[in-house]
C-alpha cells in the first residue's frame, strides 16, 4: 500500500474567530462617567494572518497472511510534515489588544513505524486462543519557528504553573512540548537541593539562561496486547497496554511541595498535602517548581478489562439463549511515576482522583 494526502485542522482552544476583528461587551455598567447607559465594548486580540495547520502524510506498508490466514498482520512506514503549528505567543507591546496571540509557529516533523499482528495460537474443536499484538515508534521533532534562526528562540507551550511560568517550549531540534526546566543539583543521599541548580552555561549565575530541555511528554513506543479464549461455552479475555518513554511533569507534587509552617497550616486548619512531598520537605524558595526533579518517567503497563463469560442455548427447558459474563475495568497500572495515574494528556499532571476499578455483571438474552 502506498498513501499520499493532506489534511488541514483549525486546533484552536482560545476563544472564536481568533481571525477576525471583534468586541466584548462589559459584563456591567463602565465605573467612568460616560455618555448613554454605561455600555462599553473593549476590543479582542485577534491574528488576520492566522491560517490553518497543514498536515502533509507520506506513508507505505503491506498486509500477510500466513498459513491460511491463521496468522496475519500488516507493517507500515509514515512520515508526516505539519506546517503552520499553531500556538499562542508572545507579541510585542503595543502592536495587538493583548500580550499574547494565536499565531502560526513554524514546522513539525513526524516519523514513525507500526506494527500489528493476529493470530489463531491455539484452534481445536473445543478450544480456541486468538492472540493480537501491536507495536507503535514514532520519532517527532521541531523543523522551523518563527524567529527560530536566534540563538535560544522558543515557544512556551503546554498549560502554566502559575506566575505565568511554563516548563514545556517548542524549539527547533526538539520534540514538541518539551519540557524546559533547570537541572536539580542533589545532596550526597540522593535528596534534591532546593532551588539549587547546575549552572550549566557556566557564567556564575543561576537564571533562564540556564533552563535546558529535558524529556518529552510523548512516548517512543506504544505496545498493545489482547488475547481471547473460548473452551466450549466459557470465554475468558484481557487487553494490555503499555508506553515506554514518556514522562510527566508532576504539578500535583510540585503544587504542594511547600511545606514551610505557615503554608501547611493557615486560616485555622491544615491543609492537604500528598505524602510524597514530605521526602523533600521544600520551604517554598525561589524556583523550587522549575526543577526537572518535577519531571518523572511515567512509563506503564496497563490492564484495562479482563472479562469472564458463559453462553448457553437453553434455559430451563425454554429455546432460550443467551450470556452471562463478568467484567472489570481498569483493574492494574505497573509504573514508577510518583502520581496517581502515568497516563496524562498533555504532560502536565495537576490529577488528584484516580480512574475508577469498575466490575460489572451482564446478561444478555436470545428470544
Amino acid at each position: 500500500r502506498l498513501g499520499y494526502g493532506i489534511t488541514g485542522q483549525q486546533n484552536l482552544n482560545n476563544g472564536d474567530y481568533p481571525y477576525l476583528a471583534s468586541y466584548t461587551q462589559n459584563k456591567d455598567h463602565a465605573y467612568y462617567p460616560v455618555t448613554g447607559n454605561g455600555v462599553m465594548f473593549r476590543p479582542d486580540a485577534y491574528n488576520k494572518d492566522l491560517k490553518w495547520e497543514r498536515t502533509t502524510t507520506y506513508n507505505a506498508g503491506f498486509d500477510f497472511g500466513f498459513l491460511g490466514n491463521r496468522i496475519t498482520g500488516s507493517i507500515d512506514w509514515y512520515f508526516r510534515q505539519t506546517d503552520d503549528l499553531i500556538n499562542t505567543v508572545y507579541v510585542p507591546a503595543g502592536t495587538n489588544f493583548k500580550n499574547k496571540v494565536i499565531s502560526n509557529i513554524g514546522s513539525l516533523e513526524n516519523q514513525g513505524v507500526e506494527f500489528s499482528v493476529q493470530g489463531k495460537a491455539i484452534q481445536t474443536k473445543d478450544f480456541t486462543w486468538d492472540l493480537g499484538y501491536n507495536i507503535t515508534y514514532n520519532n517527532n521533532k521541531i523543523t522551523k519557528l518563527i524567529d527560530g534562526d536566534q540563538s535560544g528562540y522558543y515557544v512556551s507551550a503546554g498549560d502554566g504553573i502559575g506566575n505565568d511560568n511554563y516548563v514545556m517550549a517548542h524549539a527547533v531540534g526538539h520534540a514538541t512540548s518539551a519540557f524546559y526546566v533547570y537541572e536539580q543539583v542533589y545532596d550526597k543521599n540522593g535528596k534534591p537541593i532546593e532551588n539549587t541548580y547546575v549552572d550549566r552555561n557556566g557564567d556564575g549565575v543561576i537564571n533562564s539562561n540556564d533552563l535546558y530541555f529535558y524529556k518529552k511528554p510523548a512516548a517512543d513506543v506504544l505496545m498493545g496486547l489482547t488475547s481471547k479464549m473460548i473452551y466450549k461455552h466459557w470465554d475468558f479475555s484481557f487487553s494490555l497496554r503499555a508506553s515506554l518513554n514518556n514522562y510527566v511533569y508532576n504539578n500535583v507534587e510540585a503544587g504542594n511541595a511547600n511545606c514551610k509552617p505557615t503554608s501547611v497550616y493557615s486560616f485555622g486548619a491544615l491543609n492537604n498535602r500528598p505524602k510524597m512531598v514530605l521526602e523533600n520537605n521544600f520551604q517554598g524558595i525561589g524556583d523550587y517548581k522549575m526543577s526537572d526533579y518535577y519531571v518523572q518517567n511515567a512509563s506503564f503497563l496497563k490492564c484495562d478489562n479482563i472479562t469472564l463469560g458463559y453462553s448457553f442455548d437453553k434455559i430451563c427447558g425454554a429455546n432460550l439463549g443467551g450470556r452471562i459474563y463478568g467484567t472489570v475495568q481498569n483493574v492494574f497500572t505497573i509504573t514508577k511515576y510518583k502520581g496517581l495515574d502515568p497516563e496524562v494528556s498533555g504532560g502536565l499532571d495537576n490529577n488528584i482522583y484516580p480512574r475508577p476499578f469498575v466490575a460489572l455483571l451482564g446478561l444478555s438474552l436470545n428470544f
